[in-house]
């Protein structure tokens, strides 16, 4: 595996000579169908001569994997006697369905905390907003929280539990772990590199995850036809129901 990124790795400087910095996937394109139980890719990267040296200077990698956004919604439960109630929530009109962040060390030994906030790297710099009668806001500090809680115990969220790998001078891996809840849609993998604590190169590329089959097809059904997708559903349950009652009649 080293030696094959590392040819790979060279063949794509080779192709592209000014750029500093160069990444790719094993996979650029996930299929979803009945057997998914989660999917593991390799990304694998290259620093050129144009920028940073890395034979001279240290470097370091910061990889960000970020999901389709879509809205999310947070509650906080109060115990009113001896039970718990939903007493408020915060609407997330575009969160991330899913967001990584992997580096060659803590991110918070690689740069400053401007420097993350300038390019939204690490969940606390994710420029999220909540929905209000009011219109958007700053969303408090403890449904932000929450919100990454609830998101990382299903495997979605991952900050920094992944780590980056100099695999030889110049070169560097990372896994990049999907989970059987993935979201559908475009991925971003963005790479970055920091040298003394200043951004020298960034690189983007797109990954895609997309059911396929059946799947895709009760996926599309369901999503352009809510109404019929229901009733479809009602009737196959009920037909169901009445093969088990007749079956346990016999």
């Amino acid at each position: 595996m080293v030696r094959f990124l590392a040819v790979l790795a060279l063949l794509l400087i080779g192709l592209k000579p000014a750029a500093a910095l160069v990444t790719d996937l094993t996979n650029k394109r996930i299929e979803i169908r009945y057997s998914f139980n989660g999917a593991d890719l390799i990304l694998f990267g290259a620093i050129g001569s144009s920028g940073v040296n890395p034979m001279k200077e240290p470097f370091d990698v910061v990889v960000v994997v970020r999901g389709p956004e879509s809205k999310a919604v947070v509650r906080r439960k109060d115990k009113v006697g001896i039970i718990w109630i939903n007493n408020e929530d915060i609407i997330f009109p575009a969160a991330p369905g899913y967001y990584a962040v992997a580096a060659t060390r803590p991110i918070k030994e690689i740069a400053s905390r401007a420097a993350f906030e300038s390019y939204g790297i690490g969940f606390d710099y994710l420029p999220l907003v909540a929905e209000t009668d009011h219109g958007l806001v700053v969303p408090p500090a403890e449904f932000r929280n929450a919100l990454f809680r609830l998101r990382a115990t299903e495997n979605l969220y991952r900050q920094e539990l992944d780590t980056v790998t100099h695999v030889a001078e110049g070169l560097f891996r990372t896994d990049v772990h999907l989970p059987a809840k993935v979201p559908v849609g475009e991925f971003i993998v963005e790479t970055f590199l920091f040298q003394h604590g200043s951004l020298k190169a960034r690189n983007r590329i797109k990954l895609n995850v997309d059911k396929e089959g059946f799947e895709r097809a009760a996926y599309t059904f369901a999503n352009e036809y809510p109404f019929w997708y229901g009733l479809t559903a009602v009737l196959v349950a009920l037909a169901a129901g009445w093969g088990v009652g007749m079956i346990s009649r016999k």
